[in-house]
């Protein structure tokens, strides 16, 4: 993780005000809204999939465990889908309102919200560039998870990027997903228009994995360890969010440094207003970490905690 390019400081502390998220919004049911109403379809309320283009407003809580292996019956079902998907192919055009809602999965290979978009070929051919679901809008609410991230938004053209892909950390796997690996050229990104919004994401170590163009992340708190946010791709906007980083030895972390959001392919990007609270073992922590990400502006960031701001 290195190529760190130049970015422009304004207004930077150490320690300084403390940004925490704002409320959920009011509830989306009211007449003034045209709101699908969305629940798992089976009516065992452990996840929920969007298609077609609307708003959509979540009904029930989610939550997904299992027994041990030793107490399950033949034939008992287990949930295996992530708790929001919005699949391969979707139209795009789509916001999913969680209504205050708590989304949970207490599994170890639970995942939270999921959208792979494009083709995540990795033979060394050449391919069609997919086009991506645009336009995907996530709000409201709490998502928890234990391994596996709480959000994997994905536009992927070549899967070369394996940094995520089925890691070993400590005495578990990370599903994770292959990325796009750009080899620095940012003009092969295709607008994503991702949105993460008023929401609280948790999990074990990493929370966020988002790859695209024109993405934004405002008003979460999102508590992880080391990489507990990973963003790639050109104009992002991360502003007003609260980051908790546990630091971790690299080597009970799958070798990941303790960095708390980390940006690659980023030019353009616009991170302020953020606070980023370091716990745990922090050792040569950093707040934030850039690989190729020229033009980026910094302003009201704030950290507390041993750690930098940046490198």
């Amino acid at each position: 993780m290195t190529g760190f390019l130049p970015v422009f400081l304004q207004s930077l502390a150490v320690v300084g005000i403390t940004v925490a998220p704002e409320g959920f919004a009011p509830s989306p049911f009211s007449s003034s809204n045209a709101c699908i109403r969305l629940s798992d379809p089976h009516s065992q309320g452990w996840s929920v999939s969007v298609e077609g283009p609307g708003t959509y407003c979540l009904t029930e809580d989610l939550i997904q465990s299992a027994p041990p292996a030793w107490m399950r019956l033949p034939h008992m079902a287990v949930p295996y889908d992530p708790l929001v998907a919005v699949p391969r192919g979707a139209a795009g055009n789509i916001t999913i309102d969680l209504a205050g809602r708590l989304l949970v999965t207490t599994m170890e290979s639970g995942q939270g919200m999921m959208h792979l978009g494009g083709a995540a070929w990795i033979d060394g051919e050449s391919h069609p560039q997919l086009s991506p679901a645009r336009g995907i809008l996530l709000r409201n609410g709490s998502i928890r998870t234990t391994v596996q991230p709480a959000v994997i938004m994905i536009h992927n053209w070549n899967g070369e990027n394996r940094r995520f892909y089925r890691k070993a950390i400590a005495q578990n796997t990370l599903r994770g997903t292959p990325l796009t690996d750009s080899h620095g050229n940012l003009g092969r990104y295709q607008t994503t228009d991702f949105v993460l919004e008023n929401l609280t994401l948790t999990s074990d170590q990493i929370v966020v994995l988002m790859q695209g163009k024109n993405n934004i992340i405002r008003r979460c708190k999102i508590i992880g360890a080391n990489a507990a946010v990973n963003l790639y791709g050109p104009n992002l906007v991360f502003e007003d969010n609260e980051i908790v980083m546990m630091a971790r030895d690299p080597a009970d972390a799958g070798g990941e440094p303790q960095v708390a959001l980390y940006v690659e392919d980023g030019f353009g990007a616009v991170i302020r207003n953020n606070r980023f609270v370091i716990k745990g073992r922090p050792d040569r922590a950093v707040a934030m970490e850039f690989s190729n990400s020229a033009g980026v502006v910094l302003e009201g960031n704030t950290v507390e905690g041993k750690a930098s701001l940046y490198r």
